[in-house]
């Protein structure tokens, strides 16, 4: 009896080491370009509920993180803000981060009236939050901090601090902080960059099950949703087809069968996998017709114009180092259109999304 006794504690001790090992933290400090630290600056880990501030010692830290790839950002007025990609896999990461003071770029700018800004704002809300049901229940409450600027056909939108939004369909509050945006109104081609950190709203019961409800709608489907998918190498059990793209144009000639997706990945560690592949993929999420797209004539090929329930992609870099959340090392690794290229601001979730 004892010895069973001692082999449970013991089993029960491996257990706790192992789960302790699971989970690790990222740390640091935040100096100027003179090497003082820097107080009370804003540091969070982009596309997650993880943000804080430093302390008195210009210190941070975020506690029970997996093994996966990291952005940390730190923001701070009169600084510009600094991006600093971590890679966890066996360790914590401490690291020294130093900020710049921010440096005014002047840019020709074309100045309307209070009737042009109103414009500059309907098409930055659209192209920014999107235009689906959950975009649309979105509200940026500090609108007055966008600057926008024109270019030709070109309209630019720059902000010095967060931009607090509210999205009441899925629970969320998001400070998003807005590096650039670009809308070109000769192509209609909108292109962004920035980070964002998510808080959940406070609510009554019935809003938390709606919002719990809708991030699971938000969720089905999504770019996060295939990626994580891909590293759990479930892809058709979770819904989604994948096919090869055989031409440029439209309407797309794609291959009959879906592609095996395991062709085209390495397992870098148990924490990463690495994707390479030299087509381009079509993607949807379809769970009712998963099964049925094996019955194909495998010497056949079918034709379809671009919907609003298919994605296509490509890789942008050599190569992509994806982890179980579904984040990619760098952010450059793939070229999205279509469906998940149409999803923006309004539809995005945090990683911690389970």
């Amino acid at each position: 009896m004892k010895q069973i006794i001692r082999l449970i504690f013991i089993i029960l001790l491996t257990a706790g080491s192992l789960k302790a090992q699971e989970s690790f933290t990222i740390s640091g400090t935040v100096f100027n370009a003179k090497e003082e630290i820097i107080q009370g600056a804003t540091v969070f880990i982009d596309g997650s509920e993880k943000g804080t501030a430093t302390n008195a010692k210009g210190e941070f830290k975020f506690a029970n993180i997996k093994p996966g790839t990291y952005q940390v950002i730190v923001s701070m007025i009169g600084y510009a803000s600094t991006k600093q990609n971590v890679i966890i896999q066996n360790q914590s990461a401490s690291l020294n981060i130093h900020i710049k003071e921010k440096t005014t770029v002047l840019r020709e700018v074309v100045i309307g009236d209070d009737s042009q800004r109103k414009e500059n704002i309907k098409i930055f809300l659209k192209n920014f939050l999107g235009e689906s049901a959950n975009a649309k229940k979105c509200k940026i409450l500090n609108l007055e901090i966008i600057d926008f600027s024109t270019i030709k056909t070109i309209l630019e939108a720059t902000s010095d601090d967060f931009l607090i939004i509210e999205n009441k369909s899925l629970g969320y509050r998001i400070k998003y902080l807005l590096r650039n945006f670009r809308y070109n109104k000769g192509t209609g081609v909108t292109s962004y960059d920035g980070e964002s950190v998510f808080e959940n709203l406070a609510g009554t019961e019935e809003e938390k099950s709606t919002w719990i409800e809708n991030r699971k709608k938000a969720y089905q489907g999504s770019l996060m949703h295939y990626l994580r998918s891909l590293y759990k190498n479930n892809l058709r059990q979770e819904g989604f087809i994948t096919l090869e793209i055989k031409n440029n144009n439209q309407p797309l000639q794609l291959a009959p069968n879906p592609v095996n997706m395991e062709q085209y990945i390495n397992t870098v560690d148990s924490n990463f996998i690495q994707l390479k592949f030299k087509t381009r993929l079509y993607i949807v999420f379809d769970k009712e017709n998963t099964l049925k797209a094996d019955s194909q004539d495998q010497n056949g090929t079918i034709t379809k114009m671009m919907g609003k329930d298919g994605s296509i992609m490509r890789l942008f870099l050599d190569n992509a180092i994806i982890d179980s959340k579904g984040s990619y090392v760098d952010y450059r690794s793939f070229f999205i259109q279509g469906f998940w290229g149409g999803k923006r601001i309004g539809d995005q979730l945090p990683f911690e999304y389970n």
